[in-house]
């Protein structure tokens, strides 16, 4: 992997918990994770993209879980796109049942895929690889 590299992700969900279980198997993953930022629902991830632009930043993933308080992940996308925020950023939504009809809304919506609870590391490697600017990761 290239030093230059550097993936910068955004991860939504209102347990902290499960994002520091997310920011770790990710950098297990060897995608070249190297800038992580956090948001516990969607009204905090709005505000974290507003500011990376604002400092000039470009993130390469979203990962947000669907069932969040204040705003979920499907109103995120929803007001991402309206906003003109992270404009082509792939976002994968996180849930604890891929059948829930938030997930199929969030696909269509414009999510990229999504990675169902419990998750392995080679899960979300699949998921996400394709997903990362090219050079990055094993084996690119």
């Amino acid at each position: 992997m290239s030093a230059e590299v550097c993936v910068r992700v955004l991860i939504m969900d209102d347990s902290m918990v499960i994002r520091k279980v997310v920011e770790s198997v990710l950098r297990q993953a060897d995608l070249g994770v190297d800038d992580v930022v956090f948001a516990a629902n969607g009204v905090q991830g709005l505000e974290a993209l507003e500011r990376a632009s604002a400092d000039g930043l470009e993130l390469d993933l979203i990962l947000s879980d669907v069932h969040m308080p204040v705003m979920d992940g499907l109103e995120f996308l929803q007001e991402r796109e309206r906003r003109g925020l992270a404009v082509g950023v792939p976002v994968v939504m996180i849930t604890a049942d891929g059948s829930d009809p938030q997930v199929v809304a969030a696909v269509t919506a414009g999510a990229q895929g999504y990675i169902s609870k419990p998750f392995t590391l080679a899960q979300i490697r699949e998921c996400v690889m394709s997903l990362l600017p090219a050079g990055t990761g094993a084996g690119r």
